[in-house]
């Protein structure tokens, strides 16, 4: 997929798997402030929200994965890997 394609197809339920996830207010405002993010334009924004959303699942992914009462644990685990794709994407130019 396209840096343009995953921006448009997965960004609204990669945002909501985390928002309805966490707490923390950054870590959503993160996630929400990716269904606004305009491509090309934005993208030194982008590159930005995807490192945070990235350390963020790094600390966070491996207690999602053992949790008892996450039931959309393939959810978190396919937006770590559209994210960590997306980071490649965006710092191979």
């Amino acid at each position: 997929m396209t840096i343009e394609e995953i921006v448009e197809i997965e960004f609204e339920g990669l945002s909501q798997t985390i928002c309805h996830y966490t707490n923390d207010y950054f870590i959503k405002s993160y996630a929400s402030k990716l269904l606004t993010i305009e491509y090309p334009k934005n993208k030194r924004i982008l590159i930005i929200l995807v490192e945070y959303l990235l350390e963020w699942y790094d600390e966070k992914l491996t207690d999602i994965k053992k949790s008892d009462y996450v039931v959309s644990k393939s959810s978190h685990t396919k937006s770590y890997e559209i994210l960590t794709n997306l980071k490649s994407l965006l710092t191979q130019w």
